[in-house]
């Protein structure tokens, strides 16, 4: 299995810049890497991998997101799209399924990222190991996955947006029937 020192080999071959780091504690999936160091989700990516009329695709997305199907269906240019199981995601990555490394993936897996992902200057990806991840800007890392970047997440709400809702329940709670 690859991880984080196949991952720090590969980018210093190729002269991206780049911090491994070590997690103050091991985690189980790339969505627990925020909160083990103190970062919003959005500063940190994942890999959600698909079938797509039988082809595999990884998708780049914030931590704790996972894509619209549709946006993943039309990227892809496929009809049918469904979730690749831990052992297909281990056998085509050769990264643990949870870890997945967005970095080092096989040239016959196609490679999406959310447009989101270049928001943030530095991101935080997996290594496929449970113990670091890899700081990288936004820029190299869509660049070393050679990821094709579109929309692939629902927006997310609006602090005045979610204000509003708030309001209108808190209002329909105290209303008299």
């Amino acid at each position: 299995m690859k991880d984080a020192l196949d991952v720090h080999r590969s980018l210093l071959a190729r002269e991206i810049p780049h911090e491994i780091v070590r997690l103050p504690r091991p985690v189980g999936s790339a969505d627990e890497i925020p909160d083990v160091i103190g970062l919003a989700p959005q500063r940190c990516v994942a890999v959600r991998m698909y079938i797509a009329d039988d082809h595999p695709v990884a998708v780049i997305v914030r931590a704790g997101t996972t894509p619209h199907p549709g946006a993943v269906l039309a990227a892809a240019r496929s009809r049918s799209l469904r979730s690749a199981t831990a052992e297909a995601v281990n056998e085509l990555t050769d990264f643990a399924a949870p870890l997945v490394s967005p970095l080092l993936l096989p040239d016959d897996v196609m490679v999406l990222a959310d447009a989101c992902i270049g928001h943030a200057e530095v991101v935080y990806a997996p290594t496929g190991d449970s113990g670091t991840a890899v700081g990288i800007t936004s820029r190299w890392l869509l660049t070393a996955s050679r990821a094709s970047v579109t929309e692939l997440c629902l927006p997310e709400a609006s602090g005045s947006a979610t204000a509003d809702l708030d309001e209108e329940l808190a209002e329909a709670l105290h209303r008299k029937p």
